[in-house]
């Protein structure tokens, strides 16, 4: 689909026009959407966290189509086919990089700003090492892999304190997407599909360590905001900063942002946690380079 054919209808049909693409690592659902007047001629992709999918993220692609973006995010599928890795990265991080960098591909989308929220800041980062050329400015919003050492046991007790916070967090009307009882139906579903997918993907997200993917695409001239949570307890925002501290190497962040709110406020509040995102991308755009 054109970026043409997309700016002739309104919001809601262009989210409900949903492309399924194909690739040897699984069909990925994409919803497209873009304004009749673009304030920047660069699509933002949001690469989605663990379980959730592009309805999680109807409202925060609302605000991105609102402050005149074109914004693309997907649904993974549920199995998807098995690729070859040589275990530099975690297989099921690799499948989806690979599957966003083949939504471009079929886009034709040349290069993308990235808003990659919870889980996908360590695939959409993989998907940039493997093709830095297609990626400008990225945001990591409440990003896995920025705390250190970490363990299965301790990531899942932590995300049973992050499922009891929300269910007073999240909205109650059924028809509200990220509402607690949508939001469990989809996280039970999707564990109880992929439960062995789980497994591996929980590996990556306690094992994982973004700091170093950071530092090598921050040489490749792609520019880095984060935004954290000061109520996440997933992942912590004391336990970010500790971590960034204790590192030997200096991150090469140029915005950081401690907010109030959870882990997924970029979906359920995303007037405020989504905009912000946005106006980040929008400060790194306008950043100088220096000579």
């Amino acid at each position: 689909m054109e970026v043409g054919e997309l700016q002739i209808s309104s919001f809601e049909q262009q989210f409900k026009k949903r492309e399924v693409l194909h690739f040897p690592e699984g069909g990925v659902t994409v919803v497209d959407v873009a304004p009749r007047v673009l304030t920047d001629k660069t699509p933002v992709l949001l690469a989605p966290g663990w379980s959730e999918n592009y309805n999680s993220y109807r409202k925060t692609l609302a605000v991105g189509f609102k402050k005149g973006k074109r914004v693309l995010t997907v649904g993974y599928p549920v199995r998807g086919e098995k690729i070859l890795t040589d275990g530099e990265y975690p297989k099921e991080e690799l499948r989806k990089a690979k599957l966003l960098l083949g939504v471009l591909e079929k886009k034709g989308i040349e290069k993308v700003d990235v808003i990659a929220h919870s889980e996908g800041a360590i695939n959409s980062l993989i998907a940039a090492l493997l093709k830095p050329e297609q990626f400008r400015n990225i945001v990591l919003d409440k990003p896995a892999g920025l705390i250190g050492k970490d363990s299965k046991i301790a990531l899942t007790g932590r995300f049973i304190k992050l499922l009891l916070q929300e269910a007073i967090a999240r909205p109650i009307s059924l028809t509200d997407p990220t509402s607690s009882i949508r939001a469990a139906t989809r996280t039970a579903r999707y564990i109880v599909e992929n439960f062995h997918r789980v497994l591996r993907e929980m590996d990556a997200l306690s094992s994982g360590d973004i700091t170093e993917m950071m530092t090598k695409l921050s040489e490749q001239g792609i520019k880095f905001s984060i935004i954290s949570g000061v109520d996440d307890p997933l992942f912590p925002v004391n336990r970010q900063i500790r971590n960034m501290r204790q590192s030997n190497r200096v991150l090469p962040i140029k915005g950081y942002y401690s907010v109030i709110g959870g882990h997924n406020e970029l979906s359920i509040n995303a007037d405020q946690d989504a905009a912000l995102a946005f106006n980040a991308l929008d400060d790194l755009r306008n950043l100088k380079t220096p000579p």
